[in-house]
């Protein structure tokens, strides 16, 4: 089930629409150039979830041909901030207030996918967990990370 969000398209007409990966990604190649430009994406979005993907690239890469934790790290916060989407709208100043990654084996050879699901919704944060996986074993997961959010405060 998807959420309905708020569009404003003037001072007095709103419209609800459900929040996309196609408009996440619009919105954060808008809002955050550079979070874009890292190659992660919103594939999926359901009600309170998401899941995101990092397209494989070799100039990202440790030695070994790892995807680095940095990477991982990277997708886990935007899998939870595409999550936070579902149930906020697309409001660019939901910020990061804790992340903590757990790696539990190397990532080796393919795209990376996060998906984040909302455990906790309140008035001060919003708390997920975030689940890793390269290419199409999503039982096989390479890292477990969870993490807190804050929706910027009401008009």
């Amino acid at each position: 089930m998807d959420r309905d969000q708020p569009v404003r398209l003037g001072p007095t007409i709103v419209l609800v629409a459900p929040v996309t990966p196609e408009l996440i990604d619009a919105f954060v190649r808008e809002q955050f150039p550079a979070a874009a430009a890292s190659g992660n994406r919103c594939v999926s979005v359901g009600y309170r979830t998401a899941t995101a993907r990092w397209t494989f690239d070799p100039g990202q890469l440790r030695p070994g041909g790892y995807i680095s934790g940095p990477v991982q790290f990277s997708l886990a916060d935007a899998a939870l901030w595409f999550a936070v989407f579902t149930e906020i709208g697309l409001q660019p100043m939901a910020v990061t207030s804790h992340m903590s990654i757990n790696f539990l084996r190397p990532a080796l050879g393919d795209d990376l996918l996060a998906s984040a699901r909302l455990l906790k919704v309140g008035r001060a944060g919003l708390f997920g967990e975030i689940r890793l996986w390269v290419g199409d074993d999503s039982e096989r997961l390479v890292a477990l990370a969870s993490g807190t959010y804050v929706a910027p405060a009401g008009p």
